[in-house]
């Protein structure tokens, strides 16, 4: 009888185990690493952990109100709890038996995208606030065991924003109202106290490159198209939309912070940290990063891969590269019009790192980072292409917005704002057969190229 039972407990234990694995495109091994490509989370005693500290306090003065009661409530981990958020923001119920295509890909993107922060949580082990402070999470459906799990990068924010991003692309008419929401989740755990700031900006820039990667997935390109279908005819669209419609960078973010406001002075104390790096060997690939243009674009990524990229020696990767960053430029232009910030520079009247675009930027709104948005969009779908080298692209991609800030054209909000909206605007671009043909082309002139080295 007892052996009876022992077999029954094997078998199901295996079933669960192959569930378990159905609900992912991709498993944690061969996502792109978090803890390779994003920095280390800062230490306290560091300058950039004032803003961690900063965003502690507000937290907990947000959870006598409205607002902090729903990140109490969003400390629920599930798909159900996804499922009630996109379900207001599409205007649509979202069940497993409503709509099983909406769902199934709510759960695979989101189960996938929340093991983007696998390795990196195992890598730094990073104490959270609440246990930091000796106090207890506001989260309901948080607990002590918060207190053996890594808080940097944040998998509940994982866990959404990558849903989101999958959302979004199946409902570009309602784009905006479900990345906000994917957003709030995140910042739902600030205010809890089970996250630290910069443990959710990590994990959407982790999410967000597990998000680009999935679609490397026939089957998540399957997940896709069925849940568009469910989409159209729940809402009663009857063609598809041509014309790409950005996300609006006012809806979907948080505006970049007054100078009266305390978290300016984070943005401050990283222009000053940055300004220290201008005389060194960072300095001087900050300088070189000055060219955002498609050639110098190219040649930054070729440095990665050890290939060079061209429009005559790869021309699949150059019309991919154009295709992106084109797009990705009317974004980036259209939130500059509808938020302008005044650069750092011009701010505190001292000289850049790099005095030939001062004249010409002067007047241009420092909010967000063009560089950043061509230097994050290219490393996430490029990260897709030269998948030997993922991480090393997004790092560099990463990087890339950095030098914007030891240059002194940008604030750190700036360029976390620029990756932000570059991952947003994405989805759109998924949408489109042209984007998937030239990722098609791109990966096979890669493989070729690469092969014909060995």
């Amino acid at each position: 009888m007892k052996r009876k039972v022992f077999l029954i407990a094997v078998v199901l234990l295996s079933t669960l185990k192959i569930a378990a694995f159905d609900t992912l495109y991709y498993h944690t091994q061969d996502l792109p690493d978090a803890g390779l490509f994003l920095p280390a989370p800062p230490d306290t005693s560091s300058l950039l952990f004032v803003d961690d500290y900063q965003q502690w306090i507000w937290g907990k003065s947000v959870r006598p109100t409205e607002r902090g009661a729903r990140a109490s409530r969003e400390s629920e981990f599930s798909t159900e709890c996804l499922a009630r958020i996109f379900s207001e923001a599409m205007g649509i119920r979202i069940s497993e038996t409503e709509t099983p295509a909406i769902w199934r890909l709510l759960l695979r993107s989101s189960m996938t995208g929340t093991r983007s922060v696998d390795r990196a949580k195992e890598k730094y082990m990073r104490v959270r606030p609440f246990a930091r402070f000796g106090e207890q999470t506001w989260g309901a459906y948080d607990g002590d065991f918060l207190r053996t799990n890594g808080s940097y990068p944040s998998g509940h924010t994982a866990l959404a924003w990558s849903a989101a991003l999958a959302m979004a692309e199946i409902a570009p008419d309602a784009q905006d109202t479900i990345l906000r929401r994917g957003y709030e989740y995140g910042e739902s755990r600030v205010i809890v106290g089970a996250h630290w700031q910069s443990d959710v900006d990590a994990a959407r820039m982790a999410s967000s490159a597990t998000y680009a990667y999935m679609h490397n997935s026939p089957e998540y390109r399957e997940d896709v198209k069925n849940a568009r279908a469910e989409y159209m005819r729940l809402k009663k669209i009857i063609s598809e939309q041509d014309t790409i419609i950005y996300p609006h960078v006012e809806r979907v973010l948080n505006m970049p912070p007054d100078t009266a406001s305390l978290r300016f002075y984070s943005d401050v104390q990283q222009y000053y940290m940055g300004r220290g790096e201008r005389h060194t060997p960072r300095g001087a690939q900050a300088v070189s990063d000055a060219d955002c243009s498609l050639k110098g674009m190219l040649g930054y990524y070729s440095k990665v891969v050890g290939m060079k990229l061209s429009k005559k020696n790869t021309p699949a990767i150059y019309a991919l590269f154009d295709y992106v960053r084109s797009h990705v430029k009317d974004s980036k232009d259209i939130a500059k019009s509808t938020v302008f910030r005044k650069r750092p520079y011009v701010q505190f009247g001292e000289p850049t790192g790099y005095p030939g675009d001062e004249e010409e930027l002067r007047h241009n709104s420092s909010y967000p980072s063009g560089h950043s948005t061509y230097g994050w969009s290219l490393g996430l779908v490029f990260s897709q292409v030269a998948t030997d080298h993922k991480d090393e692209v997004l790092r560099a991609g990463y990087e890339f917005g950095r030098s914007r800030i030891i240059l002194g054209y940008h604030y750190a909000s700036d360029v976390l704002a620029a990756r932000l909206l570059t991952a947003a605007s994405l989805p759109q671009l998924y949408r489109r057969e042209e984007m998937q043909s030239l990722l098609e082309a791109a990966q096979a002139e890669y493989a070729l190229k690469k092969g014909s080295k060995k």
